[in-house]
């Protein structure tokens, strides 16, 4: 089942398909499955050889007083011993490699997911519901690799030798049972189904939880500047309040569960001692075997019933599975052309041809039609809602147009590779990221593979080199998480100092000093003018001192061109520019 990106489909998936979706992570690693379960069948194969050692001592080697056989046992105990902790070891490390090899696969998947779906997903999701989902819903189906999967395997082939030594033991006393599981059954999983309900409400708490706790910590200065803390703090609490009782309802129902399951394992050790006594009187049973049956029925209605409770804990986690399974199934809006062609040189020249874009029924772009000649410096300007933005992000292939085509150079942006499209083109945005690194590593985002003198370079070029190097660390210097240690104006030189760096063809400026003062913007605009040279550039602008030297001025409305033309041929028209510019702020 897929879907297009935005919302995860409700659509219920069977719960055996994902489970069986979640056990392909395994089938890479299929020899590490086969080696744990050999040493599975070792480990069960010593134990239960164990107890039929300590059978026939009971039975034989004590009542004849027969020390060299007893001798001769010790040893081949002590070989036993030795063949357990190497099978032990053996299934401990097979185990653990398995495990963190596939809870990392799936942890990559689910990420690299992200970075499939793009820029449509994250602007129509809660970041609070995908960082949920990148850290519960896959921890928890990691879970199954770490702790369940293998302790199932391990339990189970215990369960198989040991009944089938038991029913060699006496098949009589075997049939017991059947009724132990029968009253299990009989009331156990009316509790077990309450766990699971509860359990699927917990994780949608908790869901929740995580989103009010990112947007707490995200919108701290707003909350601080309306002094709205306490009815913050309230919301907070109220949604703590519910997790709680639902996990403590789980929690309750699975403790009755496992109630359930240990008296009927008591009252099944009542009925096979009585039962065993019997048999041994009329010597259909010896006091060795009685013995040895008792402490293996012990140990294995403990696994077998622990197998059980694991599987439907597993169930309980099924619905997380579902939705990271769901999620992982999203077909993206934007796809790749893993065929298309690849571009000998990029000169920068974009055409737009009958491009129309709707975002959620509502039209953006209306039959758009545009040449932006190589090296060809363009603004573009219009009311809020006019489609200034929608427009940029078309062209680096952020969305896709549903009707017409972006051609540059003369060939469809959609049958160009990621790669060479977007590594043509350099963004700089309003609000710039910068990780909370040093500014040698921000500048180097833009060209991994830069050497120091190209970053040296980089800054100079962007007009940062004069404010790094009056810190008191030059490049080293942490910037703190988003840069909150800069100004506005030096975080937009550090943007502009990447693109250097990353040395485009084409330039995207989508408002990139509107937030700034007007000293830092003349800084950046020195900067800005420096990138722009030789290179294809549309702006988006509000202020009128980004747009007058543009080779053209495009004014955008409601998604079509109204006027298109210089500065000073536009202002002189007295049309759409001349009315957005009344106020020296392009709306």
């Amino acid at each position: 089942m897929q879907n297009k990106t935005g919302s995860i489909s409700p659509e219920r998936t069977s719960t055996l398909k994902v489970y069986f979706w979640i056990l392909s992570f395994v089938k890479p690693y299929i020899g590490l499955a086969v080696s744990l379960v050999a040493c599975g069948i070792i480990i069960a194969s010593c134990e239960l050889a164990f107890a039929k050692i300590i059978q026939h001592f009971i039975d034989v080697i004590y009542p004849n007083r027969d020390y060299r056989t007893f001798i001769n046992w010790c040893i081949g105990l002590g070989a036993l011993a030795l063949l357990l902790i190497f099978a032990t070891l053996g299934s401990n490390v097979f185990r653990r490699k398995l495990s963190e090899h596939t809870a990392r696969d799936l942890q990559f998947t689910a990420f690299q997911k992200t970075r499939e779906l793009g820029i449509p997903f994250f602007e129509s999701r809660p970041t609070g519901h995908t960082l949920s989902l990148l850290n519960n819903e896959v921890a928890s189906i990691q879970e199954i690799y770490k702790t369940y999967l293998p302790t199932i395997i391990q339990f189970s082939i215990f369960s198989i030798i040991s009944l089938l030594v038991m029913i060699t033991t006496n098949a009589k006393l075997t049939l017991l049972l059947i009724p132990i599981f029968v009253l299990y059954y009989l009331i156990g999983p009316y509790f077990a189904k309450k766990a699971i309900i509860h359990g699927k409400q917990a994780a949608e708490h908790r869901t929740d939880l995580n989103k009010q706790v990112y947007d707490s910590v995200s919108a701290l200065s707003e909350f601080r500047a309306y002094g709205r803390q306490k009815w913050n703090l309230t919301r907070h609490m109220e949604k703590i309040t519910r997790y709680l009782q639902s996990y403590l309802k789980m929690n309750m129902f699975s403790y009755l569960r496992g109630s359930v399951r240990r008296f009927s394992n008591n009252a099944g050790a009542i009925g096979i001692i009585a039962y065993g006594a019997y048999l041994t009187r009329h010597n259909e049973l010896t006091v060795g075997e009685f013995v040895v049956f008792l402490l293996i029925y012990f140990y294995t209605i403990f696994v077998m019933t622990k197998i059980i409770s694991l599987a439907t804990e597993q169930r309980q986690l099924m619905f997380q599975g579902e939705i990271l399974y769901r999620f992982l199934n999203q077909t993206p809006e934007v796809v790749e052309d893993r065929d298309g062609v690849k571009l000998p040189e990029i000169k920068g020249d974009i055409v737009f041809k009958d491009v129309h874009f709707s975002y959620k029924d509502q039209l953006i772009i209306n039959g758009l039609n545009l040449h932006i000649r190589a090296g060809e410096k363009i603004a573009i300007v219009g009311a809020s809602g006019s489609g200034k933005s929608t427009l940029l992000k078309l062209i680096p292939r952020f969305y896709d147009p549903n009707q017409g085509s972006i051609e540059l150079d003369g060939v469809p942006i959609a049958r160009l590779s990621f790669s060479q499209l977007r590594d043509s083109m350099g963004y700089v945005f309003q609000d710039t990221y910068l990780f909370g690194k040093s500014i040698r590593e921000n500048i180097r985002f833009g060209n991994p593979d830069a050497t120091e003198e190209e970053i040296i370079d980089a800054a100079k070029a962007a007009h940062a080199y004069d404010f790094i190097f009056k810190l008191p660390e030059g490049l080293d210097t942490l910037v703190g998480e988003r840069g909150v240690k800069l100004s506005g104006g030096q975080r937009q030189r550090l943007s502009i100092s990447r693109m250097f760096i990353k040395k485009p063809s084409v330039i995207l400026l989508d408002e990139a000093t509107s937030a700034l003062d007007n000293i830092s913007e003349k800084e950046v605009q020195l900067a800005l003018d420096h990138l722009m040279q030789g290179r294809t550039t549309i702006v988006v602008a509000h202020r009128l001192t980004t747009i007058r030297n543009a080779d053209r001025i495009i004014v955008l409305e409601a998604g079509e061109v109204v006027e298109s033309g210089t500065y000073d041929e536009l202002i002189d028209q007295r049309g759409a520019l001349y009315e957005l510019a009344n106020g020296k702020v392009l709306a």
